[in-house]
């Protein structure tokens, strides 16, 4: 398999010019290249007199060197970054690596994003892009030229608190890699059979799917239990069965609609609403408002797009067909977007599959229902212009992937156009995507190099067609791998047209509306954002908060309170997890340690989640030490067998290495999530990260290191309280 360019491939070495003079820099700036001598004059001698020391990356780029690198360097290395926009300039020179060199710097929290807009440029003004939005705002009045300078320079060198929690690329990927390998994987295999031999089965044979539905709300809301939604939805019990020592218990409802005749039927099935999708509107709500309303609708639709790929992949034959993922408006009016309606028609098709039968109802697909004037809009990065007839012999080596494909759609009675900054005017750029159902826009090494592919302006319309026209953006990636997708460009889905054989019959599927079958690996992308989150909202949620009572009750049970009347015991107050560096993830510590004990359980914690009873169940161990017996209650981090089982899998395009990158990023994350205001006040200090190198270390000795030094630190800090009470 051809492997995808990254950023930063084409060198290995440094090529930054003058290393030391990107060094702990104060500024980095951006501005028009076509006016160079009014900004030193008007703007940069302010920063010289100020002593301010900045670096212009735009303008310092060597010959043959990686830009991608050295803007990187340069902003990474620099404590703001500072772009200069005028009211004739609202965009800058920017090629698609600089932005994304701004936006993983803003994802890790190393950089603070000012904005200064001249020449009567306002905020109103200001291109409807995510990170412009959030950064630091200035306008430079003419007339109070010199004390709007002076404002600019104290905001320059004043220190400021970074947000770790500004969006790092997308919720919904690394959701449903979660929700598929924690839950999915396990039941789907034998839930069909389990549904036959079950009672109320038997008693509505033809009436009952086996098929797992799963409702996803556009609002990302989900009731405990789907009756509470809906009064034609029944709650008729549970499927239950025990494996690997977890409990699952699938509900089963009854259905009531009226078919295509106006009589009244009701069908049976098993369907809840996905756990991990319900966390985004958790996050939407409560953590600090990371994204609006319409972006949380992009990631639902993320999450149903990667969820049918995995679910759907020809490899994957235990789940191949067993699950539908439903997905509606239900902010919208009408009985149709009621959970009942979306239920009824998708049981009553299933079971019309089963039995051989055609559908009778079955409803127009998105391309016959679209009222656009284009079905598809082609969006890539051309400087030489021409015609289509140009085809064939252009320099551009785009042309031809995106002729190929093009041939093959309008062969099926797909309306296409295309869209090529910046040789197409910009006018008819915006009108041909603002005429478009679907945007699909080529990434490849050509055009990421292209300063002019998507600018200010272009972001904005395509933000602006998503929000008012329901436009959706699949990304076509040519040589190049997820990494290089902006966050700002909010995409449903994308496809690997290099390395995926059958890329033009799954565009088609896409625009058309189908399951899309998969034969080649789903690329995986940023998973680690996503998997921090669900694992915070959807487990330490409702672990923690009193997670203190269960333990010092557990510890009080005869069997260890006998124990600790023989030996001295050292416990530690936080719920550990443990992140192994080799990501080879362990379901108990006892089997990566043998002087850990056998686990010994906590009281479960019962909740009613997405439809489904589930219980919590948290683990306590014990070490024995020389001196003491060391008790913890602990567990490897969840979310990393997740990134294991991805890249053991023939379905995830995930190697080793993006694996060891993703589960740093994984902790760095859920770290920065427990350390903020989107933790709730009863589950602070509760929690703690333990990352160790298991070829190096025995899990025992990094566990008892870890309580001594908690015991340590617990004594001086009662030490520094009784001194403040002499």
């Amino acid at each position: 398999m051809a492997e995808a360019r990254r950023p930063g491939d084409d060198s290995d070495e440094d090529t930054s010019p003058s290393g030391s003079d990107w060094k702990d820099c104060d500024v980095a700036i951006f501005y028009k290249t076509d006016e160079p001598f009014r900004i030193e004059k008007t703007i940069l001698n302010y920063f010289n007199r100020a002593e301010i020391k900045y670096v212009r990356p735009g303008l310092s780029n060597l010959v043959g060197s990686s830009e991608y690198k050295n803007i990187a360097k340069a902003i990474q290395n620099s404590k703001k970054t500072l772009l200069i926009l005028s009211s004739n300039c609202k965009s800058i020179d920017f090629s698609l690596e600089t932005y994304l060199a701004l936006e993983r710097c803003l994802q890790t929290g190393r950089l603070s994003l000012m904005v200064l807009m001249i020449d009567g440029l306002t905020i109103r003004d200001l291109p409807d892009i995510p990170f412009l939005q959030q950064a630091t705002q200035m306008i430079l009045v003419d007339n109070y030229h010199e004390r709007c300078m002076e404002t600019i320079c104290k905001a320059l060198k004043r220190e400021v608190q970074l947000n770790k929690l500004l969006p790092a690329g997308n919720f919904a990927v690394g959701m449903a890699w979660s929700h598929f390998s924690g839950y999915l994987k396990k039941i789907l295999p034998e839930l069909a059979q389990r549904i036959q031999k079950s009672d109320v089965f038997q008693n509505n044979l033809g009436r009952m799917s086996t098929v797992f539905f799963m409702l996803c709300p556009l609002s990302a809301k989900g009731r405990p239990n789907i009756e509470d939604a809906d009064p034609d939805v029944k709650n008729m019990g549970k499927i239950e069965w025990t494996k690997d020592g977890r409990p699952y218990s699938p509900t089963v409802y009854k259905v009531k609609g009226k078919n295509e005749k106006g009589i009244e039927e009701e069908y049976l099935c098993c369907a809840e609403y996905p756990n991990a999708l319900c966390a985004l509107a958790l996050i939407a709500e409560e953590a600090l408002n990371l994204f609006t309303p319409q972006q949380r609708r992009i990631e639902v639709e993320r999450f149903r797009y990667k969820l049918e790929e995995i679910l759907n992949h020809s490899r994957n034959t235990d789940c191949l067909g067993r699950a539908r993922v439903l997905m509606f408006d239900d902010e919208a009016k009408g009985r149709s977007n009621s959970p009942s309606s979306v239920l009824f028609q998708a049981v009553r098709g299933a079971i019309e599959e089963t039995m051989l039968r055609p559908l009778s109802d079955k409803p127009e697909s998105p391309l016959a229902q679209a009222k656009c004037r284009v079905d598809v809009c082609f969006l890539y990065s051309d400087t030489e212009g021409g015609g289509e007839s140009r085809w064939g012999h252009s320099k551009n080596p785009d042309d031809k992937t995106i002729h190929k494909i093009r041939a093959f759609l309008e062969d099926k009675k797909v309306r296409c156009s295309i869209a090529r900054p910046p040789a197409d005017d910009t006018a008819v750029i915006e009108e041909r995507v603002q005429e478009a159902r679907w945007v699909c826009c080529l990434m490849s090494p050509y055009s990421i190099k292209q300063k002019k592919f998507i600018e200010f302006w272009l972001a904005a319309l395509l933000n602006k067609c998503i929000e008012e026209n329901q436009l959706k953006i699949v990304i076509l990636l040519k040589d190049i791998d997820s990494s290089y997708i902006p966050n700002f460009i909010r995409w449903v889905t994308y496809i690997d047209i290099t390395n995926e054989p059958s890329s033009e019959e799954r565009i088609y599927d896409i625009i058309k509306g189908e399951v899309v079958h998969l034969k080649s690996q789903v690329p995986a992308g940023n998973v680690a954002f996503g998997l921090a989150w669900a694992f915070h909202v959807n487990y330490l949620r409702h672990v923690l908060p009193d997670f203190s009572d269960r333990l010092n009750q557990r510890m009080e049970e005869d069997d260890i309170r006998k124990r600790k009347a023989v030996k001295e015991c050292r416990l530690s107050q936080h719920f550990l997890q443990i992140i192994p560096k080799s990501c080879d993830f362990k379901p108990l510590l006892n089997l990566v340690d043998d002087r850990i004990s056998e686990p010994f359980y906590l009281k479960p914690v019962v909740r009613q989640i997405s439809g489904t009873e589930r219980k919590f169940s948290c683990k306590l161990y014990r070490i024995e030490g020389e001196k003491y017996d060391y008790y913890f209650a602990g567990e490897m981090l969840t979310p990393v067998n997740t990134l294991s089982e991805m890249n053991k899998s023939m379905i995830a395009g995930l190697s080793k290495n993006q694996m060891y990158e993703q589960c740093d990023a994984l902790v760095e994350q859920l770290k920065a999530i427990l350390d903020s205001k989107a933790t709730p006040e009863e589950m602070h200090n509760k929690c703690r990260c333990i990352t160790f190198d298991d070829a190096k270390r025995k899990l025992a000795d990094v566990i008892m290191d870890e309580i001594d030094k908690e015991m340590e630190t617990d004594n001086m800090t009662k030490y520094a309280e009784w001194l403040k009470k002499q």
